[in-house]
This record gives C-alpha cells, sequence and structure tokens, in this order.
C-alpha cells in the first residue's frame, strides 16, 4: 500500500506544481514516454509523487497550456509531436493579401558569433556583452525574397548551433536538440524604410518601405530564448492575428 504524504514532505520549497511540472518534463526529456503512449493516470502520478492528483492536474494543465502536452478525450494525455508544419503557423502571424497562408522556405545567408549589444542582451536576460548566435536568413514565398530575417540567441543556451544544418522551422530543432520548448512570444509591428542592402536581399528599389516585426520567444518558466527581427514585403504579406 501507498502511503499518503503530505505534498511540502516532498517539495519543501517553491510551489508544488511547478515541481511536479519539472518532474514530468524530466521524464519526457529523459524518455520515461512517448508520443505514441499516453502518460500514466493523474491519480498514478500522484500515488508516484506523493501529492495530492489536484497538484499533479495543475501541473498537466500548465503543460497543456505551454504546447507539450495535449489532452485526448476518451484516451488521455499525450505528449504533443514537434511537428513543423504546425510550429510554424502557430507563430507566423503573416498572410497574403488575399488572406491564403504561404509556406515560406528559408535560405540561409549567414550565421556568426557576435557581441551582443545592450538592448539585444537585455531582451534576452543576458548579461551586456554576452556572446550571441546570429542568424540572418531570407525567407522566400512563391519563389519570391518576402522576409528578411534576423535571429540572435544566446550561445550559451544553444552551444554549437552554429554548426547544425539549420532547417526551416528552428523552433523544431530548438526543441529536439537543445530542450528549449517555445511557449508564447510578444511581437511588435511598425512600418520602416528599408536600409539599401536590406532592399536588396528582397529584390526592392532602395527607399523602399517594409513591414518590421521585431518578437521576443519565451521557453519554459517564462524565460526569453530568442530576439527575431522580420522585415517583410508590404506588397507581398500583410500581418494578421486573431483577437478572441
Amino acid at each position: 500500500m501507498v502511503r499518503a504524504m503530505d505534498d511540502s514532505a516532498i517539495f519543501p520549497t517553491g510551489p508544488l506544481y511547478v515541481q511536479i511540472r519539472q518532474q514530468i518534463l524530466n521524464g519526457l526529456k529523459d524518455g520515461l514516454y512517448n508520443s505514441t503512449d499516453p502518460l500514466p493516470s493523474e491519480q498514478r502520478l500522484a500515488r508516484l509523487y506523493g501529492v495530492s492528483q489536484g497538484t499533479v492536474r495543475k501541473a498537466i494543465d500548465e503543460l497543456v497550456a505551454q504546447n507539450i502536452l495535449f489532452r485526448h478525450q476518451g484516451k488521455g494525455t499525450f505528449v504533443r509531436q514537434h511537428d513543423e508544419r504546425a510550429s510554424l503557423f502557430r507563430f507566423f502571424n503573416f498572410v497574403r493579401p488575399d488572406g491564403t497562408r504561404p509556406y515560406p522556405e528559408s535560405r540561409n545567408l549567414f550565421v556568426r558569433i557576435v557581441v551582443g549589444r545592450r538592448d539585444q542582451c537585455e531582451r534576452l536576460n543576458e548579461a551586456r556583452g554576452a556572446k550571441l548566435i546570429e542568424i540572418v536568413r531570407v525567407r522566400m514565398i512563391d519563389n519570391v525574397p518576402a522576409i528578411l530575417e534576423t535571429i540572435l540567441v544566446s550561445q550559451s543556451r544553444f552551444k554549437n548551433l552554429e554548426k547544425h544544418d539549420l532547417p526551416n522551422t528552428l523552433y523544431k530543432l530548438y526543441a529536439d536538440e537543445f530542450d528549449v520548448n517555445i511557449t508564447r512570444a510578444e511581437e511588435q509591428v511598425s512600418a520602416v524604410a528599408l536600409q539599401t542592402d536590406q532592399a536588396e536581399h528582397l529584390s526592392l528599389p532602395s527607399g523602399s518601405v517594409g513591414l518590421r516585426a521585431e518578437r521576443v520567444a519565451f521557453g519554459l518558466n517564462d524565460l526569453p530564448v530568442e530576439h527575431r527581427v522580420s522585415l517583410c514585403r508590404p506588397d507581398l504579406l500583410v500581418y494578421a492575428t486573431r483577437l478572441n
């Protein structure tokens, strides 16, 4: 018989559901759960960790909200697969002027290690002058350059990222290779005059105006992990978001 324990006896500090959430995440990283089978029931997990079923439910609720787990009615709770297309469209808020969703393909221009500027380090919660990995790429839509992206991440968090073959959807790589799951993002959009080299990358005449989308993406525990600036052709793309 499993002896019931007081929750605080096992996890004396911090919110219990956060502690349990981390235990479940550790199990995911260690391969205890796979994507084809459901996780153990909340009741079983509660016995395993010696906490209340309500604590387990709150931990799972948060992992579901963070898009790491999902509930299948009548079948249980499963690990969400890192599907490239789904990952892209979750955070890609640009559509064609007619409202259809494009699927952009990426062409990497260069990847390098840089010393972060003060504002860049602040956005990534890094110390001033920290080394960052900078990725610059053009995203093609219908074989036309449509977006010029500059992406910055911490070198210490993404060690040797610059040596990887970078896929079209970086968030899948972050999850699969670095155990960094993007759970939300903050984005600001404005109109800007493109610099000459920026316009050239987008096959636009000098002095053209573009849409500038600046995004900070956050991982677990709400820590910023990526800073991205996307310069877009307004004749090819418009910014669209749904308000519920």
